[in-house]
C-alpha cells in the first residue's frame, strides 16, 4: 500500500510539475508574442512618422514656393508702381516748368507794354 501511495504521489508531482511547465511555457510564448506585437508596432510608427515627416516637408516646400512667388509678385508690382511714379512725376514736372515759363512771358508782356 505504501507503494501505491508513493506512485500516486510521484505521479501527482510529475503531473504537478509539467503543469506548472506548461504554464511557464504558455507565459513565455505569450511574452514572446507580445514582444513580436511591440516591435511590429514600432516599426509601423516608424513608417507613419517617417510619412507624416516627408507630407510635413512637402507642405513647407509648398508654403515656401507661395511664399516666394507672392513676393516676386509684390516686387513686379512695387518696380512698376514706381516706373509709373516716376512718369507722372516727370510729366507733373514738365507742365508745371511750361506754365512757369508762360506765366513769366505774361508777366514780361505786361510791364513790356505799360
Amino acid at each position: 500500500m505504501k507503494k501505491v501511495f508513493v506512485l500516486a504521489a510521484m505521479i501527482g508531482l510529475s503531473s504537478a510539475a509539467f503543469a506548472q511547465e506548461t504554464a511557464q511555457t504558455k507565459a513565455d510564448k505569450a511574452a514572446q508574442e507580445t514582444k513580436e506585437a511591440g516591435r511590429k508596432a514600432g516599426k509601423e510608427m516608424k513608417k507613419d512618422a517617417k510619412v507624416v515627416g516627408e507630407k510635413t516637408k512637402e507642405g513647407a516646400e509648398a508654403v515656401g514656393d507661395g511664399a516666394k512667388k507672392g513676393a516676386e509678385k509684390v516686387a513686379d508690382g512695387t518696380e512698376k508702381a514706381y516706373d509709373a511714379t516716376k512718369k507722372g512725376t516727370k510729366k507733373a514736372y514738365k507742365a508745371t516748368k511750361k506754365e512757369a515759363k508762360e506765366l513769366k512771358e505774361d508777366v514780361k508782356d505786361k510791364t513790356d507794354n505799360k
